[in-house]
């Protein structure tokens, strides 16, 4: 995942001239039921949890059970078959997104009208979420290195989280929720961590899945913080070391 590259690096009025490490990055070219339906930009890995995820934040799947197959290659291809094979990728209006990159979704994943009150019942203190924040900022072994990745943990209290990297935060988040639905997880205790900003697409595709907590170590929009104050959801925004900021449903954050 990651090049070494020679770079000139100027400090004060000194040159010189050292090895640097670079993210390597590469094309996912996604294609639905024999016909092209995007590219997207993302580290060369874990090309078929981000397909997944990407197709059910896209509202092409609604589960993973909606898929007949789904097969990817080392250079960068996935192909994945629908058990609908009725062709809606055509009617789907885009809309570009904050991401880094320009990128844009489907202009019906931003329809938060629909999206279903956030009902989990889990609750942690403030000590079990600063213990969380810690570990989830040292996971990334990638952004220590090179800078160049978010990151994404779905995190649960007792067992296992998931953890993904990607050039974007939409991607490493499509990813978590790729792998919850191919391995059919139970995300109503589920805390996901993201380490960039929480736009409204961001806290939309969390809500499509039911994620009760969500939790960045940067800052919400004013669309974000109204959404989620609509559906029930915890926010949870600028989580550093022994502090963060609660923008809604602050009954889940017990002292």
């Amino acid at each position: 995942m990651i090049k070494t590259i020679k770079i000139k690096r100027y400090f004060k009025n000194e040159v010189s001239e050292e090895e640097d490490f670079v993210i390597k990055e590469q094309r996912l070219n996604i294609f639905v039921n024999d016909k092209y339906y995007i590219s997207l930009m993302c580290l060369p890995e874990h090309f078929e949890e981000l397909t997944v995820g990407f197709l059910f934040s896209e509202g092409i799947i609604n589960s993973y059970k909606d898929i007949e197959s789904i097969t990817s290659t080392c250079t960068g291809t996935v192909f994945v078959v629908t058990k609908d094979i009725s062709d809606n990728t055509n009617t789907k209006k885009r809309v570009l997104v904050s991401g880094c990159a320009g990128g844009s979704v489907n202009l019906s994943l931003l329809d938060y009208e629909k999206l279903p009150i956030v009902t989990g019942s889990l609750k942690i203190s403030s000590q079990e979420l600063y213990e969380m924040v810690a570990v989830f900022n040292k996971q990334s072994s990638l952004f220590q290195e090179t800078g160049g990745v978010h990151c994404s943990a779905l995190t649960f209290l007792n067992s296992e989280s998931l953890f993904y990297e990607d050039i974007g935060r939409h991607n490493a988040i499509d990813k978590i929720v790729g792998m919850s639905l191919i391995k059919d997880i139970n995300i109503e205790d589920g805390i996901l961590f993201t380490s960039g900003r929480i736009s409204s697409e961001i806290l939309i595709k969390t809500a499509k899945l039911g994620i009760p907590i969500l939790v960045s170590r940067s800052a919400p929009t004013d669309m974000a913080v109204d959404i989620s104050r609509k559906i029930n959801m915890t926010l949870v925004g600028f989580a550093r070391g022994v502090k963060f900021n609660v923008y809604s449903g602050d009954f889940r954050i017990i002292n």
